[in-house]
C-alpha cells in the first residue's frame, strides 16, 4: 500500500513538471519585464482581443470627410500646394525607437506613459528639399509629473528618477511649448536645463524621432 502511494505521488509530481514545462514553452512575455526576454526593439505582445481604441470603417471616413471640409481647403489656399496627408514609419524603425525610449526610462527609473505625436513643419531652408515647407511629425515619450499623465519629457537628458520636461528644453532655446501643464522642475533649474550655448548644443542629441516618408510631395 504505501509502495502504491509512493508511486502516485512520483506520477503526480512528474505530471505537474510536465504540465508546468509545458505551460512554459507555450507562454508568452512578461509584458513588465519584457526587455529581459525578448530581443531589443520587438513587442510584447499578450492576446486580448480587439484593442478598444480601433476604429470601425463609418468613422474612418467621417473622419477624413471632416478633414477635407475642414482643413484641405484652408490649407492648400494659403500654403499653395497640398501639404502632407500621410507619414510612413517603417515598422522595424517604429519597433526600434520604442524598443530603444523603454529600455532608456527603464535605466532612468522614471515611468513611460506613452508616446506624443506632435505636429511640425519642415522650414522653407530644409536640407531636403522635395520636404521643405511640408507638415511633419515628431515623436516624443511621456511621463506623469504633478498628477498629469502625458507630460512630454525627455529621457536622455534626465537623471535617474528626475524627468527633464521638453518644456524646459524648449524654454532654453526661446520656444515656448504651451500644451503640457507641468512648471519647470526646481530639479531642472538646478540642473542648468535654462542655460542654453548655441554654439556649443546646437546639434544635441534628443529623444525625439522623425524621418518619416511623407505623402504629399510625392
Amino acid at each position: 500500500m504505501k509502495k502504491t502511494n509512493l508511486l502516485q505521488l512520483m506520477f503526480v509530481a512528474l505530471l505537474m513538471s510536465f504540465i508546468a514545462s509545458c505551460d512554459n514553452a507555450n507562454q508568452k512575455c512578461d509584458c513588465d519585464d519584457w526587455q529581459s526576454q525578448v530581443p531589443e526593439g520587438t513587442f510584447c505582445y499578450v492576446d486580448k482581443g480587439r484593442p478598444s481604441n480601433m476604429l470601425k470603417y463609418n468613422e474612418i471616413v467621417n473622419m477624413l470627410e471632416s478633414y477635407d471640409k475642414t482643413r484641405k481647403e484652408v490649407l492648400e489656399k494659403s500654403l499653395g500646394f497640398e501639404d502632407t496627408r500621410v507619414n510612413s514609419y517603417p515598422i522595424q524603425q517604429l519597433k526600434d525607437y520604442l524598443g530603444y525610449i523603454e529600455n532608456l526610462c527603464a535605466q532612468k527609473e522614471i515611468p513611460l506613459t506613452g508616446i506624443n505625436i506632435i505636429s511640425t513643419a519642415y522650414p522653407e531652408n530644409y536640407s531636403g528639399s522635395k520636404t521643405a515647407g511640408y507638415q511633419t511629425l515628431i515623436f516624443m515619450p511621456t511621463t506623469t509629473i504633478d498628477g498629469e499623465e502625458f507630460v512630454t519629457f525627455d529621457p536622455l537628458k534626465s537623471k535617474k528618477g528626475v524627468p527633464v520636461t521638453f518644456k524646459s528644453i524648449l524654454a532654453k532655446r526661446g520656444y515656448n511649448w504651451s500644451y503640457d501643464n507641468s512648471r519647470i522642475s526646481k530639479e531642472e533649474q538646478k540642473a542648468g536645463v535654462l542655460n542654453f550655448n548655441p554654439i556649443q548644443e546646437d546639434s544635441e542629441d534628443s529623444s525625439g524621432a522623425n524621418r518619416l516618408k511623407p505623402t504629399p510631395p510625392y
